[in-house]
């Protein structure tokens, strides 16, 4: 049951490859010091929670520096190329073999998955640890969603249940007792409600933005820390090992992020209290009214990050990094060095004319479609536009980029 202390009940939701971000979830957890009792998980969730409720931590990191494809699906061989599905010309004949292959068997054949599970899971290790451990899945032969327990799993079953709740629609379907199912994301994606249900009232939720029903957890009378993925990046079967690299790297920073380790709103800053005082100390002998910052940013005292964050957002710097105020400032007059020579060179070259880039950027506003950064455009309006026609151009860029008049501040503050 939930304690009144300082132990957590983690929560994993589905989403397939995006899976990986719940390792970096856990990552930070155990550097913050943070002592989880139970695990609740749906789909790849249920999984990761198996793993994470058995200790066995090196596992699960290994796993994700590995995991393709080829580790859940049986495909054929023209299907995959380095981990990955490829879909050409060449494998046409390999598709018709795998359609074939689904019909007979009623689904994708997931037997490399259950290998994975049939090695690295083990349940009496698991039910001797005292870790609570419950998973959601989908009865589909009773048409009944399934929330269950550990202690509820008849012995030697753990495996079939993992197999079940991550019983992605199209997959082969698990049999239990005689009954089908199918991933657990398609009853409750996110299962908090169950974790509460279950009496534990300090709760840590790892949500990877998974198709599926994902319920509002209603978390009052709860201690609940929510973590979300706050970049929107790759799919359920993207197996790219940047992508998953990058995504176990956000599930770190976001998780500490939340647990006030770092800061920001799109970066993440280890932070710098002196630095913060020497801007605030500058920007005050200046005298020079403040710029508007985004609504969001409005009331955040921090102004040196306020100022950097919306600089490196107009300039698209990289976001998925820690950073420290100096290496953001870095990063920051780097890329504007680069798009500076770049909207020089474009104007040098007189390609475009005037015309032509005012129709570039009209159309770019209109469609919200950029080929370029906010600042890019910008400085091509000023630089390109001497009339009525650049006011008009400005006004519609910062009101798709609010960060631009901060951001644009600190720069000439740099001069």
């Amino acid at each position: 049951m939930g304690k009144s202390g300082e132990s957590w009940c983690l929560v994993l939701s589905g989403g397939g490859a995006k899976g990986v971000y719940h390792i970096g979830v856990w990552r930070a957890l155990r550097e913050l010091g943070i002592e989880v009792e139970a695990f609740f998980g749906s789909s790849i969730g249920a999984i990761i929670a198996g793993f994470l409720a058995q200790g066995s931590d090196e596992k699960l990191e290994e796993l994700g520096r590995s995991i393709t494809v080829d580790s859940i699906l049986a495909l054929p061989a023209e299907l995959t190329e380095n981990g990955e599905v490829k879909l050409d010309r060449e494998s046409l004949s390999a598709v018709r073999e795998l359609f074939h292959s689904l019909m007979a068997n009623k689904g994708l054949d997931t037997s490399p998955l259950r290998k994975i599970l049939s090695v690295g899971i083990d349940e009496k290790t698991i039910r001797a640890s005292g870790r609570d451990l419950g998973i959601v899945t989908v009865n589909v032969t009773d048409l009944e969603p399934r929330e269950v327990l550990l202690e509820d799993m008849e012995e030697g079953k753990l495996a079939d249940y993992l197999m079940a709740s991550a019983a992605f629609p199209g997959f082969e379907q698990p049999v239990i007792a005689g009954k089908k199912y199918v991933d657990g994301g398609l009853h409750d994606n996110i299962p908090y409600a169950m974790a509460r249900r279950r009496g534990y009232r300090h709760v840590i939720v790892s949500d990877i933005s998974g198709a599926g029903r994902n319920r509002k957890p209603e978390i009052a009378g709860s201690v609940t820390a929510y973590i979300r993925n706050s970049i929107d990046m790759g799919g359920v079967l993207d197996f790219d090992r940047g992508f998953l690299d990058s995504f176990t790297l956000l599930g770190w920073l976001d998780t500490m992020r939340t647990f006030g380790r770092i800061e920001g709103y799109s970066y993440f800053l280890v932070p710098d209290p002196e630095a913060e005082r020497a801007f605030a100390q500058a920007v005050a002998d200046a005298g020079e009214p403040l710029p508007e910052f985004p609504e969001r940013m409005r009331w955040d005292r921090k102004l040196l990050l306020k100022s950097l964050e919306c600089a490196a957002s107009i300039l698209e710097v990289e976001r998925i990094k820690l950073y420290s105020y100096g290496e953001l400032t870095a990063s920051i007059l780097g890329r504007l060095a680069i798009e500076k020579a770049r909207v020089s060179k474009l104007l040098t070259e007189g390609k475009l004319g005037k015309l032509g880039i005012v129709a570039m950027l009209r159309q770019a506003i209109a469609k919200r479609s950029f080929e370029g950064c906010p600042y890019y455009y910008w400085r091509l309006a000023e630089e390109a536009l001497h009339d009525t026609t650049e006011a008009v151009i400005l006004k519609g860029l910062v009101a798709l980029y609010p960060e631009l008049p901060a951001g644009l501040d600190w720069m000439a503050r740099q001069a």
